[in-house]
């Protein structure tokens, strides 16, 4: 059941878990913002490589640090772009690891400052997800799926758990479970990292893809400038990223019953964090989404 008491974000010394790591030469490590569930930070090594120091801070840091590694592992065995591996340890009682780092911008960047862009920029994170799609998850997660991410929603919503439960689930895909554009890095033309997977699970597409879809369409937008364009946006967006995903898998199967159940999952992830400082969301935006959840439930016939 989620809090609504906001965890505090603890005071880490980048310097002294770099040492513990065995990286006592890097450079003066930069605080990264925009990530709500971890810490992070860019440095480099004497060799001019660049990489990042990620420290998982949340009340179930362990098991999303373990989820992030196996991923992770996966994506590199897999071809795919994403940040690999280099360490992994403890510090200050945190799970911390370092990743070799991904160049470019958040594709979200690209979105705003090249609006002619966006079907070609939406058509490949479309392609994107469908690679994903196309990995084997590591047996770690096969293991205790679907019942380890079918069940990641608060009591009042688990109805909508035992409802995801009937639509034949599979579990022969890796799912990000978090796949929007601030969590693919891109030079402007392709994909050079997809990032953040402390929720990846052995899973079905369907699942997944409605996570996209609800975050593309009702998700809080990140404060700026061009919020209000991003917000008339999205329907442009989600017609472009449908288009490369079926372009990258040939189908895009039909994700609307797991609407609800998304939505759900998503409302579990945000009330616990909603007042911390970084968090652009606010209590309005999550009854609107409450609200969403009953449309999509009614509809799917899930209530």
């Amino acid at each position: 059941m989620a809090s609504d008491t906001a965890p505090t974000e603890p005071s880490v010394d980048p310097r002294a878990a770099l040492d513990a790591l065995g990286y006592p030469e890097a450079t003066e490590p930069q605080r990264v913002k925009g990530g709500w569930e971890t810490l992070l930070w860019r440095f480099a090594t004497p060799d001019g490589r660049e990489h990042s120091l990620r420290v998982h801070h949340l009340p179930d840091r362990e098991e999303f640090a373990r989820r992030e590694r196996l991923a992770l592992q996966a994506c590199e065995k897999g071809g795919l772009p994403a940040p690999r591996l280099e360490a992994t340890g403890e510090f200050q009682g945190l799970p911390a690891m370092v990743l070799s780092w991904c160049p470019g911008r958040p594709l979200l960047s690209y979105v705003e400052q090249r609006p002619w862009a966006i079907w070609r920029l939406g058509r490949l994170f479309g392609r994107t997800q469908a690679l994903v799609h196309a990995l084997t998850p590591p047996p770690e997660f096969i293991a205790t799926a679907p019942d380890d991410w079918i069940s990641r929603l608060d009591e009042e919503y688990i109805d909508l758990a035992s409802h995801a439960k009937t639509l034949a689930l599979s579990t022969a895909s890796l799912i990000h479970m978090d796949f929007h554009p601030l969590n693919l890095i891109s030079d402007g033309a392709s994909v050079t990292g997809v990032i953040d997977w402390p929720r990846a699970a052995a899973g079905d597409p369907r699942a997944d893809l409605a996570r996209t879809e609800i975050t593309l369409l009702a998700a809080p937008i990140p404060p700026g400038p061009l919020s209000a364009f991003l917000n008339l946006a999205r329907r442009l967006i989600l017609r472009a990223w449908r288009s490369g995903y079926r372009e990258a898998a040939g189908l895009m199967p039909d994700y609307r019953p797991f609407r609800a159940w998304a939505g759900a999952t998503l409302l579990a992830e945000i009330i616990p964090i909603i007042d911390q400082p970084n968090v652009w969301g606010t209590r309005e935006d999550i009854e609107k989404f409450r609200r969403l959840v009953e449309v999509w439930a009614r509809e799917a016939g899930a209530r």
